[in-house]
């Protein structure tokens, strides 16, 4: 067989697999879609990597410890309430480190606000910082802003290969776009900082 008809398949079947990726985080603790190919768990919070890792952003008010986690048994992305997560898959890295870090939590829990309940008041230019072991690495907002459910899961500041710097992209639900037909938000807030 010819390697251009190869090529071409293997390259269809990439975009497909990227087009595929979901990522919907729910309000009411509910569960986050399932990422596509992914039939068990990435590694839990007990095999983080990273020390003690907070994340502050102080024009909200924000300071809180984060935590690694993967997708759940059932192959969807679902914080407990109340905490923050840092994805471990995909190439994705702890705060801080080189690669981007996709950051994780609920805006809401039931009718109460949860831990990223203000991120939708984040605007670029404002700090963001990772805290580790004492350590405080200082970053700034270069993007903020609601974006379609659909249109993370090929978003490249968020799942693009990056091999250079350090990252982070920091995702709750939004209401910017309403809800969808099974009461799901049809947005998602995304903050991208990169080092100050």
């Amino acid at each position: 067989m010819r390697r251009g008809p190869l090529l071409a398949v293997g390259l269809a079947l990439t975009v497909l697999a990227v087009a595929l990726l979901t990522w919907v985080l729910q309000r009411g603790g509910e569960s986050a879609e399932a990422l596509p190919g992914t039939g068990t768990s990435s590694p839990s919070a007990s095999a983080s990597t990273a020390g003690d890792v907070r994340i502050r952003i102080p024009a909200i008010g924000l300071d809180h410890e984060t935590s690694g986690g993967g997708l759940t048994p059932e192959g969807t992305i679902d914080p407990d309430p109340g905490i923050l997560m840092w994805f471990q898959g995909l190439d994705r890295v702890p705060p801080g480190r080189v690669g981007t870090a996709v950051i994780a939590g609920h805006v809401a829990t039931g009718d109460r606000p949860d831990v990223l309940a203000e991120l939708a008041e984040v605007e670029v230019g404002d700090d963001v910082q990772v805290v580790e072991d004492g350590r405080t690495i200082p970053y700034r907002v270069t993007r903020a802003g609601p974006i379609d459910k659909v249109e993370v899961t090929t978003d490249e500041a968020v799942w693009g290969v990056n091999t250079s710097r350090s990252r982070l992209a920091i995702i709750t639900c939004d209401d910017a776009f309403g809800f969808r037909g099974d009461g799901h938000r049809r947005a998602n807030f995304v903050v991208i900082a990169e080092p100050a």
